[in-house]
């Protein structure tokens, strides 16, 4: 049996539950207003994670490996920004992949689920797997960000207190000291 079929009908109370998760790992101010604002351009953080859960969870079910790591992409560059612990960041994860474990063991367990659940399980502990990976990503690409203006700026203030000057191109002429 296919999971697009087995969870077609629950794909709401997944992702809300997924994204329940996801704004629950943050203070209780910016919960409320995570959760209450809709607008894209008011709650630009609280859009993006209405929208890449959902796409999380119709790539998942359709076994569509790009759409899912675009998604998590998305997901994880925020919390990357938002200097998140990877632990913090990818927790979500756990909690996706609980609620998809619990959808699929209400279906029953026959109908080759038991085998459908093993195979869940391993597609969703190398979600995670991808997810600390492109959290890593993240992570480092905004360190090299920081490491770079910081080096752009030493040397602004190396050059504004006149501590750098500039190497010529070419090597100037010394003259021949050949003793012969």
């Amino acid at each position: 049996m296919i999971l697009a079929d087995l969870l077609s009908g629950q794909k709401a109370g997944i992702t809300r539950k997924c994204l329940d998760a996801l704004i629950d790992s943050y203070p209780s101010d910016t919960r409320r207003f995570l959760r209450k604002e809709k607008s894209r351009f008011a709650n630009p953080v609280g859009q993006t994670y209405r929208e890449e859960v959902e796409r999380l969870f119709e790539a998942f079910v359709n076994d569509e490996a790009d759409k899912m790591n675009s998604a998590l992409d998305a997901i994880l560059r925020v919390r990357a920004i938002q200097d998140f612990s990877p632990s913090g960041a990818v927790g979500f994860l756990f909690e996706f992949k609980k609620v998809i474990r619990n959808a699929l063991q209400e279906k029953g367990s026959g109908n080759g689920t038991s085998v459908l659940v093993q195979d869940v399980d391993e597609k969703l502990d190398r979600l995670l797997l991808t997810g600390f990976e492109i959290y890593s990503k993240r992570r480092e690409k905004i360190f090299d960000l920081r490491a770079n203006e910081i080096k752009r700026q030493v040397a602004r203030l190396l050059e504004r207190a006149n501590l750098v000057c500039e190497i010529p191109d070419t090597v100037p002429d010394l003259g021949n000291h050949n003793t012969e």
